[in-house]
């Protein structure tokens, strides 16, 4: 018997949430398709609970299926559990996100949360990062030209993203442009990032280092498994 990686991850990660969801007040949930299909099988967990969402694409299905999703909380309230796909994790749980054009949101959720799951097919494990695909990275629009100068300067190939159903390139539900950085395998992507980050008119980066908790990984043979990792990026007030 086999299946879809992704339906095996979203199965396995109902799962593992459950629990967390059971005794939050207030949940995040990501963008994507992993994530479209975790919500299929949890929109009867969420309902009655307080949901904020890292994309409006993902606040409006939640919104179809009678879930209350506000916009963001208001003053030190912080996310009890966070549910997310991605597009590239390794084993130690690092990962490269972004490439539905949501990753600042995702982000700020994965950041200002207790606990953080995120949910794969076996298909986005990599050896190193930048190995399937490019990273993406979230710049303002005015600031573009001169990012991309410097990023081809640095021997990359940059990409605006494409608007699907629109002319021109993706504008984030944040207001910046979606930008596609090819890398290649990414040697050291704790100092990269930095780099990236030194480089005004970049708002932030694909690269998810050390932000999560679990990784749900689906399998073809229908199973899943639990990757408990060691996060190490989350808001301060959670170490007080």
């Amino acid at each position: 018997m086999s299946c879809d990686p992704k339906e095996a991850a979203a199965a396995g990660a109902v799962e593992v949430a459950k629990e967390f969801i059971a005794r939050a007040s207030l949940v995040g949930i990501g963008t994507g398709t992993t994530v479209k299909e975790f919500l299929v099988r949890a929109s009867g967990l969420l309902r009655g609970k307080r949901v904020v969402s890292s994309s409006l694409s993902t606040a409006l299905s939640l919104s179809g299926e009678g879930v209350d999703v506000i916009y963001y909380p208001a003053g030190d309230a912080l996310i009890d559990v966070y549910i997310d796909g991605a597009d590239e994790v390794t084993l130690s749980g690092d990962m490269i996100k972004g490439r539905g054009g949501a990753l600042l949101g995702e982000k700020m959720l994965a950041f200002f949360s207790r606990i953080s799951i995120f949910v794969v097919g076996e298909d986005k494990l990599v050896e190193k990062l930048g190995s399937r695909g490019p990273l993406p990275l979230e710049v303002v629009p005015e600031a573009y030209p001169m990012v991309a100068s410097e990023l081809r300067s640095m021997g990359f190939k940059v990409v605006p993203r494409e608007g699907s159903g629109k002319v021109g390139p993706l504008i984030s539900d944040w207001r910046g442009m979606i930008v596609d950085l090819y890398t290649g395998p990414i040697e050291d992507p704790g100092d990269f990032d930095m780099k990236l980050h030194n480089i005004p008119g970049i708002v932030d980066t694909g690269l998810f280092l050390g932000m999560a908790d679990y990784v749900v990984v689906g399998r073809r043979d229908c199973r899943y498994e639990v990757l408990r990792v060691t996060r190490k990026t989350k808001a301060s007030a959670l170490r007080r």
